[in-house]
């Protein structure tokens, strides 16, 4: 099981290598700034929607993503 930081790092992680500000993610999302820094320290995670919305904004699978980490 991961943590909530591992997570975080995860969202971190991809969002960077996407080449986006925490705010232009906000922007795309529909959501505010601090709501996704929030989900990059671990104080907040999103629900399980936002995630599958999230990554198929990235053109990613959640799935794989967390899977092959998580080995």
């Amino acid at each position: 099981m991961m943590t909530k930081l591992e997570i975080a790092g995860i969202l971190k992680s991809i969002r960077k290598s996407t080449g986006l500000t925490q705010q232009q993610l906000a922007d795309r999302m529909g959501k505010s700034q601090q709501i996704i820094g929030h989900w990059e320290t671990g104080y907040s995670q999103p629900d399980m929607s936002t995630l599958f919305d999230l990554f198929d904004m990235y053109g990613m699978s959640l799935d794989e993503t967390f899977l092959n980490r998580n080995r």
